[in-house]
């Protein structure tokens, strides 16, 4: 799958973010060519300023202008958009600039990619896309929605999402949070035991994008098979690895929170089919005049919710954890 990045130029939104730097290191060490678009001159600096491989712009994806010049000018082959606001409290709080980042950033995004003719276009999207409660997952519904659309209005750029789980260790996910907490010798903060998550490292969720990349056939969400974790699995997946009773205090769930996460909806079940050789369901468009592969088979199984899916073992989530760290620097 690696061996369709060599040679190709990628254009990432947002590429100062947990898995933009993942995927920059992927894609270089495949013999890829990137450029960082990206808001955040300080973490552009940090993170790339010495690396002769990288090209950084910076600029926002609020700025339809600045971003259509920047990718006619590169002329990327594939553009992934990850930028986005994500703090769910955050995003409730302020509607309007989640609007104007994650729905009209996006529109801008798929615009400017459609009117460059370029050759592939995909959106990280999030589980609480499906069948959102909260504003940042209705806002990346849309974006969802908005992709597809373009992919039935183009006659060259293929546009496709794929939906994203709770990356183990990254910036800002609970896991470090509560080692922190701990080694501060205060209680952690839980906001149910029976919360559930899906989780997975950043080397998985740079597969799964990547994967979606190259099986993209136009207008599709892309969807991992991944399992989901409740708090009482990760608090003992916790104590075991810092060797130490875990004390903690309920809070319960914060406004737009879900005790549940959903990945794939019922809804959804009758256009989802199996990507061969990678661990993807696909979710194709009810409305295309594309030609897909006829030769996926079609997937057979439950729709993809936390609780349906839980695992309860607590070794597999500690190896999790610790290969995430080592991928986070953690």
């Amino acid at each position: 799958m690696n061996s369709f990045i060599s040679g190709r130029k990628f254009f990432i939104t947002g590429g100062t973010g947990t898995l933009g730097k993942a995927l920059v290191k992927r894609i270089l060490h495949n013999d890829g060519q990137v450029v960082v678009y990206s808001r955040d001159e300080g973490k552009q600096a940090l993170n790339f300023g010495q690396n002769k491989d990288v090209k950084c712009i910076i600029g926002d994806v609020r700025d339809y202008s600045k971003l259509s010049v920047s990718i006619f000018r590169e002329k990327p082959d594939i553009v992934i958009h990850t930028a986005a606001l994500k703090r769910i409290d955050d995003m409730e709080i302020h509607p309007d600039e989640c609007i104007k980042t994650n729905i009209t950033g996006s529109e801008n995004v798929a615009r400017a990619c459609l009117e460059n003719h370029i050759d592939k276009c995909i959106l990280i999207s999030t589980d609480k896309a499906c069948q959102p409660v909260n504003v940042y997952g209705s806002s990346k519904f849309i974006a969802e929605r908005l992709f597809t659309n373009y992919d039935y209005n183009s006659n060259h750029t293929i546009f496709s999402s794929v939906r994203y789980g709770n990356v183990i260790c990254s910036r800002g996910s609970f896991i470090p949070l509560w080692l922190g907490m701990l080694n501060e010798g205060k209680n952690i903060s839980v906001t149910s035991l029976e919360m559930t998550r899906f989780l997975f490292t950043i080397e998985d969720a740079v597969d799964t994008v990547l994967g979606s990349v190259y099986h993209s056939e136009g207008g599709e969400v892309f969807i991992p098979q991944i399992k989901s974790f409740d708090m009482s699995t990760i608090i003992s997946a916790i104590g075991t690895i810092t060797a130490q009773d875990v004390g903690y205090d309920l809070i319960g769930l914060r406004p737009g929170e879900k005790l549940h996460e959903d990945m794939l909806a019922e809804t959804e079940l009758p256009f989802t089919f199996k990507v061969p050789d990678i661990n993807l369901l696909c979710v194709r468009p009810q409305y295309t005049e594309r030609k897909h592969n006829t030769e996926w088979e079609k997937y057979n199984g439950e729709h993809f919710n936390s609780a349906l899916h839980v695992s309860n073992e607590v070794n597999q989530l500690i190896k999790l954890i610790k290969k995430g760290s080592i991928e986070s620097g953690s």
